[in-house]
């Protein structure tokens, strides 16, 4: 126990000893519900020419997609490099390095091994996560789907640009939305209409009448 007590907090394991405690530090306080879980995620969001210059750069964003590594929360893909990196520095400590003599030399070694351990430790990370991450994917809800072009009925008096809902067949349980028209005439009860426009000031959509929509 005091070699490895001994390991654990002197050089080179000790980087990734701090590491890990902050990790798991993080881990507690998320457990508290003080943090998100993705809080971390968008210092790698990029926009799509970045995300590409970024996997042909071997930027960091496209070293976590080349090893499997991307599509999860960042904290998760963190904890783990840090404590696989953790376990190889460790190793190599009491196998080879706590023989050695102190000094310049056992410095450079180790901070070789500091290195050697991150980049061992991103495929083995990947390998790791790849299991979790399939979960991940099954559990993460699906985006919305654009409801632009789908046809409604009208349901209340009348549309017009101050008021109105109609109701959309979506294949599930139907939607009830609000609507406007901006015509004179307007909509009333009954009418076929078609969403074409999301009014995001007003949470409602701009439709025209299916006619009018589908042409002569």
């Amino acid at each position: 126990m005091d070699v490895f007590l001994q390991m654990v907090v002197s050089y080179p394991t000790v980087v990734y000893t701090v590491l890990l405690a902050v990790c798991l530090l993080y881990w507690l306080v998320a457990m508290l519900g003080l943090v998100d879980l993705e809080l971390f995620d968008g210092w790698l969001e990029t926009d799509a020419s970045d995300a590409v210059e970024a996997v042909d750069g071997g930027g960091v964003a496209g070293i976590l997609s080349k090893f499997g590594l991307a599509g999860l929360p960042l904290m998760i893909v963190l904890t783990v490099l840090v404590m696989t990196a953790w376990i190889a520095s460790y190793f190599a400590d009491y196998l080879v390095l706590r023989h050695l003599p102190g000094g310049l030399v056992r410095f450079v070694l180790g901070t070789g091994v500091v290195v050697g351990s991150f980049v061992a430790a991103v495929p083995v990370a990947g390998l790791l996560l790849r299991p979790v991450r399939l979960v991940y994917d099954k559990l993460r809800p699906e985006p919305p789907r654009s409801l632009l072009g789908m046809v409604g009925t009208v349901r209340s008096p009348r549309v017009d640009a101050l008021q109105g809902i109609a109701a959309v067949e979506d294949g599930g349980a139907g939607l009830v939305l609000q609507v406007r028209n901006e015509s004179a005439a307007g909509f009333a009860r009954g009418d076929r209409v078609v969403l074409i426009e999301y009014l995001e000031a007003q949470n409602a959509y701009r439709v025209i009448g299916e006619d009018e929509f589908r042409g002569p």
